[in-house]
């Protein structure tokens, strides 16, 4: 059975730590940066999203085990926590399709 783990908001300053030790001891060995992503497709997904008058937030997760992507559109915010540089591209190269299939 899984275990359920507390929100990080939810913890003091001392077990935030031991929580964010322990997501990176679970994690696949290895960090996520965006330079490993295609600068290509990071730009037309950036130039698909904000040509319909949404945003991207771009960052990793604490552990750095994941990417942490945002779109933010309207009063809409869909997170996305691709886990590697494949994954994120694939993310990334199907949200730039859905922005320019929206607009048509």
């Amino acid at each position: 059975m899984a275990q359920t783990r507390k929100p990080l908001s939810n913890l003091s300053q001392n077990e935030h730590k031991k929580e964010l030790v322990w997501r990176k001891n679970q994690a696949f060995g290895t960090e996520c940066h965006w330079s490993d992503v295609d600068a290509t497709i990071l730009r037309g997904a950036i130039d698909a999203v904000s040509k319909a008058g949404g945003a991207l937030m771009f960052g990793v997760t604490s552990d750095g085990g994941a990417f942490s992507l945002c779109i933010l559109q309207g009063d809409q915010k869909v997170k996305e926590y691709p886990h590697s540089p494949a994954s994120c591209e694939e993310t990334l190269t199907g949200m730039t399709q859905w922005y320019a299939d929206w607009k048509l």
